[in-house]
């Protein structure tokens, strides 16, 4: 195609464009008028010049007692009847930090997690503690598996608190 026929093409496509725009805009002479009243607010019952007048002062009244005695327990009292202990298996203490890693990832890849403490006792043991479990119960339920991972016979079940 050469330019003309494209310019053409242009200009024809420009003038149908501005013709069916100004057909099919919509002209105000064809449209209606909307006129909308708006209703005067009715004037008001009170006369409000009075209440430049009206002097408000504070109430006294000694009278009016509150009762401020505590019935309810007190939550401080029932949760120290709740046990929110967590347990932890003690696996045992160790002095080589090779043989502590790799029990501790043994652990963490089985699913349970795992972690160390400086023994009290002997400050150059490590012991490696499993959970916190939620209850005893959780721990024998998952006692051999444990003692498996591990390959030990034993543990001990430890009250932990974070």
């Amino acid at each position: 195609m050469n330019s003309n026929r494209i310019i053409g093409i242009f200009i024809s496509v420009t003038i149908l464009m501005w013709i069916l725009i100004f057909a099919l805009s919509p002209q105000p002479k064809y449209q209606q008028k909307i006129n909308i009243n708006i209703p005067e607010l009715p004037k008001p019952l009170v006369n409000q010049d009075s209440f430049k007048d009206i002097e408000f002062k504070e109430v006294k009244n000694d009278s009016f007692e509150v009762d401020i005695k505590d019935t309810l327990p007190s939550a401080k009292e029932r949760t120290d009847k709740i046990d929110f202990n967590f347990y932890v298996y003690k696996i045992g203490a160790f002095r080589n930090q090779t043989i502590i890693s790799k029990l501790v990832k043994s652990y963490n890849n089985e699913g349970f997690p795992a972690f160390t403490e400086q023994n009290q006792s002997n400050k150059d043991l490590t012991n490696i503690l499993v959970g916190p479990f939620a209850s005893k119960r959780d721990i024998e339920d998952n006692k051999q598996k444990l003692n498996n991972i591990a390959e030990i016979n034993a543990g001990e079940v430890i009250a932990w608190n974070p």
